[in-house]
């Protein structure tokens, strides 16, 4: 069995590889894409670690397609995918595996606007001592969009602090902790009520552009939105609009459009807007959870039966 990933991924779960199926040949990229050998001919691949660049991407799509390709993403947007769902190879992904980390940061991105921390930074900055009024979070509410291993987290966070919580998700189903649920059909009614919105819902025909201009026309003109979903739900250009004339207070975005923004883009000067570089997912428990999906399915794979976790 040969397997094409990076050597990040390989070091995490060689040993426990091996003791699944003894007999594995690695393929193995580092950041710069330099191969240990060619990925042809392999039999699994795995989009992870330093194996999660253009380059690797431009190898293995241009191989023979494999037998079974994971992913450490929880979305499955994108040219990888395309090309893995048009050549008929069976994709698993990790759903939940970055959940925690993720919704810590939107909810920190929460903290951000209710504490008005970009503010008091300023202060310190430049050796002044004012008082400033800050939110009380158990005297708000938070709209959650998207109810998956995320937003079930930001909405659990968020009960915590006291807060009341709308929630939006395709099905009907309840979520622990969501004190009032509807579809995205009633988006637009709840969008009013917020004073928070966490946006953290997958990315598809149905929510690109979701936040746009009449989203931002219902939302509080003291409300704060927070980005942890994917980039192309929000219409950049009316986000730009609402910040600049107070539609809305702030904006807290961790995905954008185009990964990196454009350094000479001045949305990076927005004085109410705080921009981290889809950094949500990074911490040493991410690939740890990817390494123990993946391996539980290894083993599955050896045997034959059924793999979970599938995207397509």
């Amino acid at each position: 069995m040969k397997i094409a990933t990076g050597h990040e991924f390989h070091d995490q779960v060689a040993a426990a590889a091996k003791a699944i199926h003894p007999d594995i040949t690695w393929a193995l990229c580092d950041w710069d894409c330099n191969w240990t050998q060619s990925p042809e001919g392999s039999d699994l691949i795995v989009y992870a670690g330093d194996a999660y660049t253009e380059e690797w991407v431009n190898a293995v799509t241009s191989i023979a397609p494999p037998k079974w390709a994971h992913t450490e993403d929880a979305g499955i947007d994108g040219r990888f995918y395309d090309d893995m769902r048009a050549k008929g190879v069976p994709v698993t992904h990790s759903p939940g595996a970055n959940a925690p980390e993720v919704a810590e940061l939107a909810f920190a991105g929460v903290m951000w606007g209710a504490k008005r921390l970009a503010e008091l930074r300023a202060q310190q900055r430049a050796h002044q001592w004012n008082k400033l009024d800050l939110t009380a979070l158990s005297a708000t509410t938070v709209l959650v969009v998207g109810l998956g291993a995320i937003g079930s987290l930001v909405a659990h966070y968020a009960k915590a602090f006291g807060m009341n919580v709308l929630g939006v998700r395709r099905s009907p189903d309840p979520v622990p902790g969501v004190d009032r649920q509807g579809t995205t059909d009633d988006l637009a009614a709840f969008l009013p009520e917020a004073d928070f919105v966490v946006l953290a819902v997958p990315i598809s025909d149905e929510t690109e552009n979701l936040i746009d201009e009449a989203a931002f026309a219902r939302m509080k003109s003291t409300a704060t939105l927070v980005n942890v979903g994917r980039g192309a739900l929000v219409d950049t250009s009316a986000l730009r609009a609402a910040l600049a004339s107070g539609g809305i207070a702030q904006a807290f975005l961790d995905v954008l459009p185009v990964e990196p923004w454009p350094s000479d883009d001045d949305l990076w000067d927005v004085p109410n807007l705080f921009i981290t570089p889809h950094n949500g997912s990074r911490s040493p428990m991410y690939p740890i959870r990817v390494g123990e999906m993946w391996l539980e399915n290894l083993e599955r794979y050896v045997k034959g039966e059924p793999l979970l976790y599938r995207a397509f």
